[in-house]
């Protein structure tokens, strides 16, 4: 239940943040069996909430172990589905810590869920596909097969306009399946051959180059432009403190989408919400109510209307750390 509601949440937070989301053969991701979710990783932790918004199945998301350090942080990630995965840059034990994670995905594979893991590992704002890692992939496929779970591999190819402008376009496609124990060979599963067959379906169906958005009807727009004015000169300024403190605070990495879509999907509903009661309680119920769907709706007609910028910079290595950015304050 809750990751439903949570599903929902961030699905209908993307139609304001992304005006144009592009979906492609996502019925060929038909979910079957347990699943190992692969896809290139240009974007950090957005690109798992793009996935996961339109996989028709619940999906466990390995996430880089080192933001599990603090309790808290740990007890709120594995709250919302995720599961560390240990480099060995990352800590000393990074072995025996993915040993009990593997066996926590067995159990998920066994409960009939599905595990999204990015192989090329760190993410860089890229557009072309990075080495892929095999140690991941290859523990879950030959874990799975001891356990006599047949998996399958179901790809995707994401693509984005832009990794440092909002509003954004976003591609998302669904590759075809690719069934584990079609590689199976004297009680042995040919893991790199999986691996070596995904990648070549990721990088034949990756466009390389930024997402063009597509044309926009000024004939269909026509009705928005006076709501998505009024959205400018009552919210726009929300929304630009939050782009301005998180593009300082993000400044060289590649958390600007992650952080910043975070940042507005939690802070702007508590925003409506405690506007509308205050000004319900001076000027009456209805005035509240009016403000509380007139405030989404003019905001969304100006993301609708706003011009969507493709990326320039295609080359620019930004880094995964936030420690490896010089403080700018």
């Amino acid at each position: 239940m809750l990751y439903q509601v949570l599903k929902a949440f961030v699905k209908l937070g993307m139609h304001w943040y992304i005006p144009d989301l592009r979906t492609h053969q996502l019925d060929l991701a038909k979910y079957e069996a347990p699943s190992i979710i692969v896809s290139n990783h240009p974007n950090s932790f957005f690109d798992a909430l793009v996935i996961a918004v339109h996989a028709p199945a619940e999906i466990r998301y390995l996430t880089r172990g080192d933001i599990f350090k603090h309790p808290l942080a740990n007890w709120a990630l594995r709250r919302l589905f995720m599961l560390p995965i240990y480099k060995k840059s990352d800590d000393s034990e990074y072995s025996v810590k993915n040993d009990f994670t593997y066996d926590e995905c067995m159990r998920q594979f066994q409960a009939g869920k599905h595990i999204l893991i990015f192989p090329e590992g760190r993410s860089h704002n890229l557009w072309h596909l990075q080495y892929l890692m095999q140690s991941g992939v290859t523990s879950l496929l030959q874990r799975a097969y001891r356990a006599d779970i047949p998996v399958q591999v179901q790809p995707y190819v994401l693509n984005y306009n832009s990794f440092s402008d909002v509003p954004k376009a976003v591609s998302i496609t669904a590759l075809s399946p690719i069934d584990s124990t079609d590689f199976i060979d004297g009680h042995v599963v040919r893991a790199a051959e999986v691996i070596e067959n995904t990648k070549d379906d990721l990088k034949a169906n990756m466009a390389h180059k930024p997402l063009d958005p597509l044309e926009k009807s000024e004939k269909g727009l026509a009705w928005m432009r006076i709501p998505a004015k009024i959205g400018y000169y009552t919210q726009f300024w929300f929304y630009k403190l939050w782009r301005d403190y998180v593009r300082k605070k993000t400044e060289g990495t590649i958390f600007y989408d992650s952080l910043l879509f975070g940042a507005l999907l939690l802070s702007y509903p508590v925003f409506v919400v405690l506007l509308s009661v205050i000004v319900g309680k001076l000027l009456g119920f209805w005035v509240g109510l009016f403000l509380f769907l007139f405030l989404p709706a003019t905001s969304y007609c100006l993301a609708k209307c706003q011009k969507i910028k493709v990326e320039t910079d295609l080359e620019t290595k930004k880094v995964n750390y936030f420690s490896d950015v010089k403080a700018t304050d």
